[in-house]
């Protein structure tokens, strides 16, 4: 069997109508492949590439390029997952009868703490955004809704009008996997989103239930780098570290629950996680912050 742009489209169609992967996560599936078989066609030369002069040692070169190109670990990581995944497909569908990645381990990545930023710096942020058009109104909508919900960058784009219960201070969102569940939020960002509404209102007329959360200035859905963009540079504003990033609230929102009590499994809960040892990556965070204090307070810290 030759792998060809069709085979790729078919198994990238599958994890979206079977498996209810989103649109990011394929386009990144498709792309790891495509730089997959061009390295493999090139590697074996074989164009197209023959499925079946796939090797475990070429699959190990391969991620010995990718490493030598300065690719991080969990980038690396990521698309060995993309190569399982699709041999998985293919021995499913009857084209192979085995897969040469099944057992090739993935590389050891350091897990590194999650950036976040202090609530004074989030106070900062929100409270002093301008809220006098509809572009800063929508942008301090979306920062508290980040920060009030923890929900991720792709929940938040795809949002409609229609999944907020402002009775009840809910919404309905569908994270990866399109699994669904419902996170509660506050007043304050109870007021951020009318405040909004009122002016989107104003703008451009009646907001249905169908219609998205949150809108460009040509009213259609805001997109995925409209919104890193904006949150990246406001972010910039109070902290100085690397890698800001709406994901950055996310993380923020996590940590925050923790330090004020709130029980790890709600927050695993809350987060959308599937896995209770994903979340407790944010009790490392309370865990560093308390040996800084100590460092810094205590006479034997040295």
């Amino acid at each position: 069997m030759s792998v060809t742009d069709e085979s790729i489209q078919q198994f990238l169609r599958y994890l979206k109508q079977e498996r209810g992967y989103s649109d990011y996560t394929i386009d990144a599936y498709g792309r790891d492949l495509n730089q997959f078989v061009n390295f493999y066609s090139e590697y074996a030369n074989s164009v197209p590439l023959d499925i079946s002069r796939v090797n475990r040692l070429g699959v190990r070169h391969y991620l010995g390029m990718l490493s030598e190109n300065g690719l991080e670990m969990s980038s690396i990581t990521r698309k060995l997952a993309s190569l399982k995944s699709f041999f998985k497909y293919l021995i499913r569908q009857g084209e192979v009868d085995s897969s040469p990645v099944a057992m090739v381990r993935s590389p050891k990545t350091s897990k590194k703490l999650p950036v976040t930023i202090s609530e004074e710096q989030i106070s900062q942020l929100i409270d002093t955004m301008a809220h006098d058009d509809f572009i800063s109104i929508r942008n301090k909508a979306i920062l508290e809704l980040f920060y009030s919900t923890g929900i991720r960058l792709g929940e938040l784009i795809g949002l409609n009008h229609g999944d907020i219960n402002y009775s009840r201070l809910t919404m309905r969102v569908f994270g990866k996997g399109s699994k669904e569940r419902i996170i509660p939020f506050g007043q304050r960002a109870e007021r951020t989103l009318n405040q909004y509404l009122k002016k989107r209102r104003e703008e451009f007329g009646k907001v249905l239930l169908e219609s998205p959360l949150f809108i460009s200035i040509r009213d259609r859905r805001i997109s995925r780098p409209t919104v890193q963009k904006m949150v990246t540079g406001i972010l910039q504003t109070v902290s100085e570290q690397k890698h800001l990033s709406p994901h950055v609230l996310r993380h923020s929102f996590a940590s925050h629950l923790l330090d004020h009590g709130a029980d790890l499994n709600a927050v695993k809960d809350l987060l959308g996680h599937n896995s209770l040892a994903t979340t407790q990556l944010y009790t490392h965070i309370k865990i560093e912050k308390m040996k800084e204090v100590y460092k810094q307070a205590h006479p034997h810290a040295d």
